[in-house]
């Protein structure tokens, strides 16, 4: 295991993203609200609510273009950690894994050259224009198969390792939200290295009342966080990542996602990263300029 893997998912946040969605579904018991009188949801039946609501945000943006603005994070072969230049992209999602285009049109705010951007273009076109071979749709479907695998037992732990608990309503965005404290079960039993890092963490949760959507995520490391028994990396106690919803239409969709921690690779590289993506400029998807599958 890689320490670049553990920094991809907390600074791009896709599979653990999944399940900290989850997590606030399970069994949650109810505090005095802080910043209203009203009595809170019932837990269970807002667990229940949760769960029929939800979709995930991999499938949500499925139905939307959108620009993301992103830094990558890079780890060398001698664990030197590098942050790479701003880069944006437009993004046309495929209900087909492994087809999104994410089209590359400015590195620093620069636009990229139209002659490259047109030969980008070409390439996606071309490949989108050719069919799929038996021998390709079986991999694909196997592949589709072991990734639903893969989440089915990161959300088995995300329900093992977190334990909410309602504490109150606030207005976020302009919507009225429960919020709900993340605690983690220090010897939770999980099986897979997710689990594991789930362990490390806590925080808080933001439900939207209207329908039950999640808002807002904030969690940090309540110990530091080991990968490869500290031999390869370690992030630090008190790293940090936050992920924001924002409602486009009827629809939350991510907004911004922030990592801010240190830690070290191969036992004495240090490092500190303050890492943000955004997104932004949905729209529901079309095919008016062919890049769309």
């Amino acid at each position: 295991m890689a320490l670049e893997t553990i920094v991809v998912l907390l600074v791009h946040f896709r599979i653990p993203l999944v399940v900290l969605l989850l997590a606030v579904c399970i069994g949650a018991s109810a505090e005095q609200a802080t910043q209203d009188s009203r009595p809170l949801p019932d837990p269970v039946v807002l667990t229940r609510q949760i769960r029929e609501a939800i979709r995930l945000d991999y499938a949500l943006q499925k139905e939307f273009t959108y620009r993301e603005h992103r830094r990558d994070v890079k780890i060398s072969t001698l664990g030197k950690v590098t942050v790479g230049p701003l880069r944006t992209f437009e993004v046309f999602p495929s209900t087909e894994p492994g087809k999104t285009y994410k089209r590359l049109i400015a590195v620093d705010g620069k636009p990229l050259d139209p002659a490259e951007l047109a030969k980008r273009d070409a390439e996606r076109q071309r490949d989108l224009a050719r069919l799929e071979t038996e021998a390709e749709r079986a991999a694909r479907t196997r592949e589709e198969e072991a990734e639903r695998r893969e989440r089915e037992a990161i959300i088995d732990d995300a329900m093992a390792v977190f334990a909410p608990t309602l504490i109150g309503r606030e207005i976020y965005e302009g919507q009225p939200v429960i919020v709900a404290r993340l605690s983690a079960r220090p010897n939770a039993r999980v099986t897979t290295r997710e689990g594991r890092w789930f362990r490390q963490f806590e925080g808080r949760a933001w439900i939207a009342e209207a329908d039950y959507q999640i808002a807002r995520i904030d969690m940090h490391a309540i110990d530091d966080v080991s990968i490869g028994w500290g031999i390869v990396g370690r992030i630090h106690q008190g790293s940090r990542f936050v992920f924001s919803r924002r409602k486009v239409e009827d629809t939350w969709l991510p907004a911004e996602l922030i990592f801010e921690g240190s830690g070290r690779t191969l036992l004495f590289r240090k490092f500190q990263l303050n890492a943000v993506t955004t997104y932004s400029d949905y729209r529901r998807q079309t095919k008016r300029n062919g890049l769309s599958p």
